[in-house]
């Protein structure tokens, strides 16, 4: 009789022990912290005002998604002419024709460019208007 309760009580001990020791190994991979949005480096900015001026409104696009990614403290250090920036972007948001993608990331550039985006904010407002009712038909 007592090798049956032996046999019993190794996996009743196998198991809490097996879930503790899977718990203290997993515990120190889980993070609640976002990872910090990364800091732009000059030519990477060149490239993306370069692209800014390409012809294709996709590229356009990606550029101003991309400028988007970045936060607006960082994007002052390093930008020379942020008033050109929003105004092409704010071109972008005027013209109909152009991809409504295209036009939200140009949106949403705009917001990151600090006083220099704040004057074009009656546009961003315009265009989420003209948007919204686009939508709702």
């Amino acid at each position: 009789m007592p090798k049956i309760i032996y046999k019993i009580r190794k996996p009743l001990i196998l198991f809490p022990l097996t879930l503790c020791l899977i718990l203290c190994l997993c515990l120190p991979w889980v993070s609640a912290q976002q990872p910090p949005k990364p800091k732009p480096q000059p030519w990477q900015i060149d490239g993306i005002v370069a692209a800014i001026d390409d012809s294709y409104p996709e590229v356009k696009g990606a550029a101003f998604g991309q400028l988007a990614k970045y936060e607006a403290q960082d994007l002052k250090a390093i930008l020379k002419k942020p008033e050109d920036i929003a105004q092409k972007a704010v071109n972008i948001l005027s013209d109909e024709k152009v991809n409504n993608y295209v036009r939200g990331s140009a949106a949403s550039a705009l917001s990151n460019l600090g006083e220099a985006g704040a004057k074009y904010a009656p546009d961003i407002l315009n265009f989420l208007k003209r948007l919204t009712k686009r939508l709702s038909r």
